[in-house]
């Protein structure tokens, strides 16, 4: 899980797309079911045409956008033409949410929900809207690897309160947002803030919530040390943000579930502590700052200003891009191609670089 405080507007559209790590669904490159060690291009996509976006990286799937169309490669073949409010707008969706068998709904930035409607094994599957006139205005949703959903409402031109609503199961919410005033679907908790929110993400077990005032908030299972403070008992994944100076921390558990190594500067920090991570073009320069982050289960992805790439953690199906047999990198790692990168994305496995000529 990360947490980005970029919204990819006003930055020029990248040049191409690489991809690193497990191909087992041929979800990164079509046509071949191995893993892809180094770097390489998307094979017949070029982002720069019509602006086109990665929306969501799973275990087997990847959803791309490109205006109002939505189609996805892998093992969920998805291909649809957003309508409603959204088919008049160039998407940019804030919300996209998904699970081990790929993408479950999608929130378009004028509010449209769309869930995954299947009308035959034989064609693609297609989002339908699902939104009524009912429907609560929502402004971003996010589902946890426990199946807990969390959303934020819409709030007018001077609210300064913010309302989180949370489901402990996506069913749950979507039975709530088709008919609100149905009392046994109301949400399981109901939170406020002072502020507005700007970024919603969830991990395996816990949320985070990044205000327009640059606060962040934590809440979820006390056990994963993806909260960012000090619990006891605690264990579990990663979480990062960057700040308006550009500055890089990162929190969680040093090390994942099932690997016996972890990484460095997380274990340095210790359980519960946010470290500060300096990454160096060399050892007499001054540290980076970074544009963009991403975290899969267990690596993480980084872009700098001056458009260098560095990686650290999980390298067992090569989704770091190092062309490397080993299976984890304890230390910041710079990949020296691709260059000019403007943008990391990350799926449980995989690296999308997005890069600018």
């Amino acid at each position: 899980m990360e947490h980005r405080r970029t919204a990819n507007n006003g930055t020029p559209k990248p040049t191409s797309i690489v991809c690193a790590g497990l191909n087992a669904h041929s979800q990164l490159q079509a046509g071949t079911t191995t893993d892809i060690r180094k770097f390489a291009p998307l094979k017949d996509f070029r982002p720069s045409q019509e602006g086109a976006d990665v929306l969501f990286a799973g275990w087997s799937i990847t959803v791309f956008s490109s205006g109002n169309k939505i189609w996805t490669q892998g093992f969920q073949p998805i291909s649809s033409t957003l309508s409603g409010n959204a088919a008049q707008e160039d998407i940019h969706v804030p919300s996209v949410i998904g699970d081990h068998d790929g993408l479950l709904a999608l929130l378009s930035t004028s509010g449209d929900l769309y869930t995954v409607f299947s009308s035959s094994d034989a064609q693609p599957s297609t989002l339908q809207l699902i939104t009524t006139e009912s429907s609560p205005s929502i402004a971003l949703v996010a589902l946890s690897g426990t199946g807990r959903t969390a959303l934020t409402f819409k709030q007018a031109p001077n609210g300064n309160l913010c309302h989180i609503a949370v489901f402990n199961t996506l069913d749950r919410f979507l039975a709530w947002y088709r008919d609100p005033s149905d009392s046994d679907c109301y949400p399981d908790k109901h939170h406020m803030l002072p502020g507005r929110p700007a970024q919603l993400l969830a991990n395996t077990a816990s949320f985070i919530l990044l205000l327009e005032n640059g606060e962040v908030y934590s809440w979820g299972d006390p056990r994963h040390q993806s909260l960012g403070r000090a619990i006891n008992g605690e264990g579990g994944w990663m979480s990062a943000a960057i700040s308006e100076d550009g500055a890089l921390y990162l929190w969680g558990a040093a090390a994942a579930p099932g690997h016996d190594r972890s990484i460095r500067c997380l274990r340095e920090a210790g359980a519960g502590e946010v470290a500060l991570v300096e990454l160096l073009a060399s050892a007499h320069d001054e540290p980076l700052d970074v544009i963009d982050v991403a975290i899969g289960d267990a690596h993480v992805a980084v872009a700098t200003t001056n458009g260098r790439l560095f990686v650290v953690g999980d390298n067992k199906d090569g989704q770091l891009g190092l062309d490397s047999t080993e299976d984890f990198i304890e230390d910041w790692t710079e990949v020296r191609s691709p260059s000019s990168v403007q943008r990391v994305v990350c799926g449980p496995r995989s690296t999308y670089v997005f890069v600018h000529a």
